[in-house]
């Protein structure tokens, strides 16, 4: 590469590479079109009206009640959702920037925080008021809650952590370069759950100093559902004063949801699930007391 010297307009040097992170700040914007002027500057942020993002979606709900305490509510979300800015479902500063300065449209894909698929089923009860005294002061009043909950999986992108590309720009983290790689092959998911949810050779590193072919968040992680139960009765003392008596189970079942797995396809651990999404089961109990 031979570029304009930032102290001797008129005057080249030269470096054995093109792109290299020697000659960054000389082969940036305005270093190029005025070295001179330029030869201060480093990294700089443009703020402009930019970004797109649509979404689709359809909701569907059910619910029934009966005259014995019983209560039935459902509801089902399919959406899509696609943006060509990390952050989407508002209206935020993209301080990181495209990673194609020129094409915002590179960097298009599904929103971060949508999921293709919700789905939600609750039901209720309510035990009636029993005449005789020892089924009244065993059985009457409770009421039990039951919640299910089910998604689908994250959005994934795989990534390199080195600045391939050679254009200096930071990805979301603004520690570490974040630039996609090249997507050699439509078979993206391993045979293994756990140990190669994603599919190594599906993936290549680009050529220095391009960019890869990966579209953004366009690898689903894994699906999360759980089932949350309470169980809880009020005792009236007399007067205004009452007990509630309590009891909550997160993750009824101990279903064990995968994390989403490692997507830095320079680590050993590519493709990998090391993490588990939620909590294990959880109990609580407790006690309120009115008056």
């Amino acid at each position: 590469m031979r570029s304009q010297s930032a102290s001797r307009p008129n005057s080249f040097a030269a470096y054995p590479a093109c792109t290299a992170s020697t000659n960054l700040n000389q082969r940036r914007v305005l270093s190029l079109e005025n070295p001179v002027a330029g030869q201060g500057l480093g990294a700089l942020s443009r703020i402009a009206a930019l970004g797109e993002q649509s979404y689709r979606g359809v909701r569907m709900s059910f619910r029934h009640r009966t005259a014995t305490g019983l209560g039935f509510d459902s509801n089902y979300t399919i959406s899509n959702c696609e943006a060509d800015t990390y952050y989407s479902g508002g209206f935020f500063n993209y301080d990181d920037g495209y990673t194609k300065i020129d094409d915002p449209s590179y960097d298009r894909g599904n929103c971060v925080q949508n999921r293709t698929h919700i789905g939600n089923v609750s039901v209720t009860y309510q035990t009636p008021q029993f005449a005789t005294p020892v089924l009244g002061a065993l059985a009457s009043d409770w009421r039990i809650a039951g919640v299910f909950n089910a998604r689908s999986g994250q959005w994934l992108t795989v990534f390199t952590n080195r600045d391939i590309a050679g254009t200096g720009i930071l990805g979301s983290t603004t520690t570490e370069w974040i630039q996609r790689v090249n997507e050699v092959s439509d078979d993206v998911y391993g045979d293994d759950e756990v140990n190669s949810y994603l599919n190594r050779e599906a993936f290549a590193f680009p050529a220095a100093g391009t960019l890869g072919n990966h579209k953004k968040n366009s690898l689903s992680g894994p699906g999360f559902r759980s089932v949350d139960v309470a169980l809880s009765r009020l005792l009236n003392l007399g007067g205004t004063r009452t007990v509630q008596l309590r009891v909550e189970v997160f993750n009824l079942l101990n279903t064990f949801n995968l994390g989403n797995p490692e997507t830095v396809l320079d680590l050993a651990t590519f493709g990998r699930i090391t993490t588990m999404s939620g909590n294990p089961r959880l109990m609580q109990f407790g006690v309120k007391y009115g008056f």
